[in-house]
């Protein structure tokens, strides 16, 4: 626990870079105790993972291969966007539990493997590791404050 409130120095936000990756500070150790709370699943190329109205709350890491994630009301000339190895999906339906408005089916290039956590595992990983718990509640807290500032009108100095 000794770097519990060492925070380190904040970074400034920069409007072109990409989000952190989720549990990018874990060690290999901390990685292999994280796996074992959440559930492998392999798919073949072009399965369905989760589609949109799907209640399933579970949080997807990519372990290989890709996702395609398409929002609701794309539409047939709707653009896929592509996820790949240590990307996440499904941070906002793990977080609320509002039904899924996004379709998120495995690339039709190749397999995936996934590492899906539902909360009932947080609540596992939170009692037994809480160290990573935390740091994935922060990472997750920090990429859903990225998308929002991205939706913010720029502001203006002020004199």
């Amino acid at each position: 626990m000794k770097d519990f409130f060492s925070y380190g120095q904040p970074q400034p936000a920069a409007e072109s870079s990409p989000p952190r990756a989720i549990l990018a500070d874990l060690s290999s150790e901390e990685w292999e105790k994280f796996i074992t709370y959440a559930a492998r699943r392999r798919y073949p190329a072009g399965a369905l993972v989760q589609d949109i109205g799907d209640t399933t709350r579970a949080l997807g890491f990519i372990a290989s291969g890709q996702v395609q994630l398409l929002a609701a009301g794309a539409g047939p000339r709707g653009r896929p966007v592509l996820r790949g190895e240590g990307e996440v999906f499904g941070i906002l339906g793990f977080l609320d539990g509002v039904p899924s408005s996004t379709r998120a089916s495995v690339s039709p290039e190749g397999p995936a493997e996934l590492l899906l956590l539902t909360p009932e595992a947080l609540q596992q990983l939170a009692a037994w590791q809480p160290r990573i718990a935390l740091a994935l509640l922060r990472d997750l807290g920090a990429h859903v404050a990225g998308r929002l500032r991205q939706l913010q009108p720029p502001q203006q100095p002020q004199d």
